[in-house]
């Protein structure tokens, strides 16, 4: 069985392939070879860049394919192979189901020239869903070994300049069995970037990487799973650029710090809580699963964002802490015909409703919609609509006089924390400053 190690050597990087990669290599075969009989160092060199390093790649493997090498690992002409990268590999060729491709941990060269591991990336990734759930920068790097077999039938797309490599893991993970294990094959060397007409760097390679993996994700929604205070949760994930969603595949919940204030300040044993704009659910989870609530009111207008938020729902197991009658609707001073608006490509949250009477979206007061209902904690995040929400839950305020936390936009601040707070006999107890709002936490004066 023989393995090709392929280089493309661009312009500038002569020099160090000479002088740390093909040494590298050189040193591994000495070392182990592993399973393999035979390994062949294709270097292919464009000093020049009249090719362009996939063009290379390419070539490369088409050497392999007909000389028939079973195997092909990718190592740039600025890293360095470890000693036991063959050994290390055929260890794992073991492992069922069979592989078809296999990549090792980040490792790459600090400041001093020392290896490290790359902080917050998995030590394993077994699925399609597991690599789509974990953000490019701490999944993988080009340094794997992949099966001649596999790989020939994607090649890298010449008529991209970076992110290439991406392309080709979301290909090869899609199709083949890969998978990510804790060893380390190669140590990468950062900010190394070959020149030439057709260079990249970094940042380039993180906005053409980031756009794909959304793309990607879009069509294959996948799960992220978060822990808070040692409960479980499971969030759907359709777009992992979205400020909530990216949140979540960091493990947590979004505003996480601020959810764990309401501990202290409810107040209520099982409390009934109003979630005006529960968008897809993150604050709808954490009080089902930290606050013992004896029912939850989700108010969310939004389609799109309605459907993750049923996802989730049913994903955590709560539908029975869950009263939907404002799922569908949005809130406001009265009832009305509006479209949704989102201001924000990545940020499902920033959608603002606009009065329509054409629009499919339809609003009521919180007097009507809750009229039969007790609030006992109301959340409202309105989008600049908070005066209007509060406006239209006169009747619900007056009633059962509520904690509430409201998203003030900066154009709202004097409005709501004076005027409203005062004529409504409510005091503000603590507060959450951001660019662009505050969010404020406000109870009745006999309870302060």
């Amino acid at each position: 069985m023989d393995c090709a190690i392929i280089t493309p050597i661009g312009p500038g990087h002569r020099d160090l392939f000479e002088e740390s990669c093909a040494p590298s290599v050189e040193t591994a075969i000495a070392f182990s070879k592993g399973s393999f009989d035979r390994i062949h160092h294709y270097a292919m060199d464009d000093t020049q860049g009249l090719h362009g390093r996939s063009a290379r790649r390419n070539a490369a493997i088409r050497q392999a394919q007909e000389a028939g090498v079973e195997w092909i690992f990718f190592l740039d002409a600025d890293d360095v192979m470890t000693p036991n990268a063959f050994e290390a590999f055929g260890r794992r060729l073991t492992e069922e189901p069979k592989l078809d491709a296999l990549w090792g941990l980040i490792c790459e060269f600090d400041a001093a020239g020392e290896p490290q591991l790359r902080d917050s990336q998995p030590a394993e990734i077994s699925t399609y869903a597991e690599f789509l759930a974990t953000p490019p920068f701490f999944a993988i790097q080009i340094g794997g070994f992949v099966r001649t077999s596999l790989v020939s039938r994607f090649g890298f797309d010449e008529q991209m300049d970076t992110g290439e490599d991406y392309k080709l893991y979301l290909q090869l993970w899609q199709t083949g069995t890969c998978a990510k294990r804790p060893e380390i094959f190669f140590v990468n060397r950062r900010d190394r970037h070959s020149s030439g007409p057709r260079s990249a760097t970094g940042a380039d390679w993180s906005r053409q990487v980031e756009r794909m993996w959304a793309e990607a994700v879009e069509r294959n929604p996948v799960w992220a799973r978060l822990e808070h205070q040692g409960v479980p949760a499971k969030m759907q994930i359709t777009n992992p650029l979205d400020i909530i969603q990216n949140t979540h595949l960091q493990g947590r919940f979004f505003e996480d710090s601020s959810l764990e204030k309401l501990r202290g300040l409810i107040g209520v044993e099982a409390p009934h809580i109003v979630e005006v704009g529960a968008n897809i659910g993150n604050h709808v989870v954490w009080y089902a699963q930290h606050l013992n609530p004896a029912r939850i009111y989700p108010v969310e207008p939004n389609p799109e964002a309605l459907a993750i938020l049923e996802g989730n729902i049913a994903a955590n197991g709560i539908e029975a802490l869950i009263d939907r009658r404002g799922m569908g609707y949005g809130a406001g001073r009265e009832a009305g015909s509006f479209r949704a608006e989102t201001t924000q490509e990545n940020n499902l949250g920033a959608t603002t409703l606009i009065a329509d009477d054409a629009g499919d979206l339809k609003v009521v007061p919180l007097d009507a919609l809750m009229a039969d209902a007790r609030a006992d904690f109301l959340k409202i995040d309105a989008e600049g609509m908070e005066l209007d929400v509060l406006a239209g839950a006169e009747a619900l305020i007056a009633r059962d006089r509520p904690l509430i936390w409201v998203e003030t936009r900066r154009d709202n601040l004097l409005a709501f924390a004076q005027e409203w707070c005062r004529g409504h006999d409510y005091v503000l107890i603590d507060s959450v400053f951001y660019v662009h709002s505050i969010d404020y936490f406000a109870i009745p004066r006999e309870r302060a």
